[in-house]
């Protein structure tokens, strides 16, 4: 509805055909935001400039069939994705740590996580943390431990965060339309970072169809404030909520763990996947589009990526491809369970 009016059939197919969304993405949701109509012709033309004019975004594949060989696979990747100069830098690397079950290859690996710690600090970071706010577990440091990652960062000195209990305060929210809230409580390691090193592992979601670096960035609002499993962010509703988040916290690049992946009942009970994939790129939405074409799914089948290349958020579309072959990499993932 508009202005308390019903938008008439012809008048919706209109807007669906100039937002492009033909695909598959509906135009009610968005519309009953209060920024409305005039926000979703906003988002409609600059998705459309970025599919036709945007410059196109680089992400490295490496092909990586164990976890003893990925600092080496994330160093190769890190410098073809032309990654962000980090030097003087602070930085927050943020893996998934959603949960810990034997047998389940849930959380991001702790050799991916001291990879890429190790990387930044020979490219000069000023400062590196390692922090989540796991949605299931209240405390993040068990999961760390765990998995094996605490002893990782304690043998390099680098201090783990509970993002879920790091000094939260308000920040506004980059725009009013992904979330109907102004201001979002965000953790003291977030708000002051520089750079942000979304880590997630490549999974599918029973919710959001697939878990990567976008998804992955739920574990930063803080449950303390929010609660669990983060109330305000299923309220507000999964896609709004992942793009909100993105478009309030950047600078946010991607290094993916693909090595061992998940499929079926994820992002907890599925079953292992022996993928041999690392992504790397500073458009986070183009290593997700990419990881996720590469997992077999079609952009349509997961609605926060629709939705993003529809809204212009990151690029979607014109993704060009360094590093590994392709190819080689394509799996055919199981999809999860409808719920």
């Amino acid at each position: 509805m508009i202005q308390g009016r019903r938008m008439s059939r012809r008048a919706f197919l209109r807007l669906a055909l100039l937002g492009g969304i033909a695909a598959g993405i509906g135009a009610s949701e968005w519309l009953t935001r209060p920024a409305g109509l005039a926000r979703y012709l906003h988002w409609a033309g600059r998705g459309q400039a970025l599919r036709l004019n945007g410059r196109p975004a680089v992400v490295a594949l490496g092909h990586c069939s164990s976890y003893a060989d990925v600092a080496d696979a994330l160093v190769e990747a890190w410098d073809l994705a032309d990654m962000p100069d980090v030097r003087g830098k602070r930085v927050l690397v943020k893996p998934n740590l959603i949960d810990f079950i034997e047998g389940y290859p849930i959380t991001t690996a702790p050799e991916v996580v001291a990879g890429v710690v190790d990387l930044l600090r020979r490219r000069g970071a000023a400062e590196i943390a390692v922090g989540d706010g796991p949605g299931f577990r209240r405390d993040a440091q068990p999961v760390a431990e765990a998995c094996g990652l605490m002893a990782l960062l304690a043998a390099r000195k680098v201090p783990f965060v509970d993002l879920n209990y790091d000094d939260p305060r308000p920040v506004a929210t980059r725009d009013g339309w992904f979330f109907d809230t102004k201001e979002l409580w965000l953790p003291r390691h977030v708000r002051e970072a520089d750079l942000i090193v979304s880590a997630p592992k490549l999974k599918t979601h029973h919710w959001a169809g697939v878990s990567l670096s976008l998804k992955n960035l739920f574990g930063i609002v803080p449950g303390a404030r929010y609660g669990w499993p983060k109330n305000l962010l299923h309220f507000n509703g999964i896609t709004p909520s992942i793009l909100g988040l993105y478009q309030t916290v950047r600078p946010v690049v991607a290094v993916v763990d693909g090595i061992v992946g998940m499929e079926g009942d994820g992002p907890l009970f599925g079953a292992e996947v022996s993928h041999g994939l690392v992504a790397v790129g500073r458009d986070a939405v183009a290593v997700d589009v990419t990881c996720a074409g590469l997992m077999g799914f079609a952009l349509s089948e997961v609605h926060h990526l629709a939705v993003a290349r529809w809204a212009g958020v990151g690029q979607a579309e014109r993704i060009e491809l360094r590093g590994a072959a392709a190819d080689p990499l394509r799996r055919s993932y199981q999809r999860p369970p409808a719920t």
